[in-house]
């Protein structure tokens, strides 16, 4: 099992971070290699939801599905695996004054019998480190093309 952690501070107030990286229909936006993101609950936001979503790592494709627990408004939550590819992930949002620190953490394996622990130190971390840094970069870049645009 390996765990991948890392955190940004965004220049935006926490409610509505939270709010543009709770929405599950901006996922494909800016969480790198995540596409066709769709419900499978009729509980759509918060605990309970389930998403179903192609996710690519280690140019592999595969679907997965999500469920919401732990869900606290401009807090965070948690997410674990019902189908597809095991994991866990995390996800925690700080005000710090009118900025948001967002954390954000990964935690699985590949379910390979016998070679999976090491498959999972030699290929998928390194993966895992490269996608939560891009997705975390790319949410922070959707902010700040947000703030350059001119107001209408």
């Amino acid at each position: 099992m390996i765990r991948v952690e890392q955190n940004i501070v965004i220049q935006a107030p926490v409610d509505q971070v939270f709010n543009y990286a709770a929405d599950y229909q901006k996922w494909s936006e800016w969480y790198e290699g995540v596409s066709d993101v769709k419900t499978t609950t009729v509980v759509s936001y918060g605990n309970g939801a389930r998403y179903a979503y192609k996710v690519r790592v280690l140019a592999v494709s595969a679907i997965v599905e999500t469920e919401i627990h732990d869900f606290v408004q401009n807090k965070g939550w948690t997410g674990i695996s019902t189908k597809g590819i095991p994991h866990r992930t995390t996800w925690v949002f700080e005000p710090i004054g009118s900025t948001t620190r967002f954390t954000h953490a990964v935690e699985g394996h590949m379910p390979i019998p016998l070679i999976g622990s090491l498959c999972d130190t030699l290929f998928l971390r390194p993966q895992w480190i490269k996608i939560v840094q891009s997705s975390l970069n790319n949410l922070r870049q959707q902010f700040l093309t947000q703030t350059r645009k001119p107001a209408q």
